[in-house]
């Protein structure tokens, strides 16, 4: 009897240990680039992959060493819209920076109408884009909301 739980019990360790590893290699965490000081990292499952540089933090985000926004900011749900990028640019990191506020109106004045309404309340948190060979390629938009 006891060979039977122990056996299931190192199938279940077996088995997690390969799904974490398994969830960590299709969110890029094994080819994340270094982080510089104030740089967070946080991946999606539709895809996009981004570094936010010096995000807006909650007071609690000194309490924590992550370097994941979604730990260091718990506060907050972030939202990934990733725009369409050729095959080799899918898996790539790209890094999100603030937008300005006129870059904050263009990008409202041309979303359309329904996904509008669906981030009705949401806060843009940065433009994504890919440096390819000095040339800024947009991977996509973070927006966060509170959690509630």
């Amino acid at each position: 009897m006891w060979k039977w739980i122990v056996g299931f019990v190192g199938v279940a360790i077996v088995g997690y240990a390969g799904f974490s590893t398994y969830t960590s290699y299709r969110a890029g965490f094994f080819s994340l680039p270094d982080l510089q000081p104030g740089e967070y990292a946080i991946s999606f499952n539709n895809g996009l992959r981004a570094i936010v540089v010096d995000p807006e933090l909650s007071d609690d985000a000194s309490r924590t060493s992550s370097r994941f926004l979604s730990y260091v900011n718990p506060d907050r749900k972030y939202l990934g819209v990733p725009y369409e990028v050729p095959s080799w640019f899918e898996d790539a990191w790209s890094y999100c920076e603030k937008p300005t506020g006129a870059e904050t109106n263009a990008i409202l004045n041309t979303m359309p109408e329904d996904m509008r309404r669906e981030f009705t309340g949401a806060r843009i948190e940065g433009i994504c884009t890919i440096d390819a060979d000095g040339e800024k390629i947009p991977r996509g938009l973070l927006f966060s909301v509170p959690k509630l």
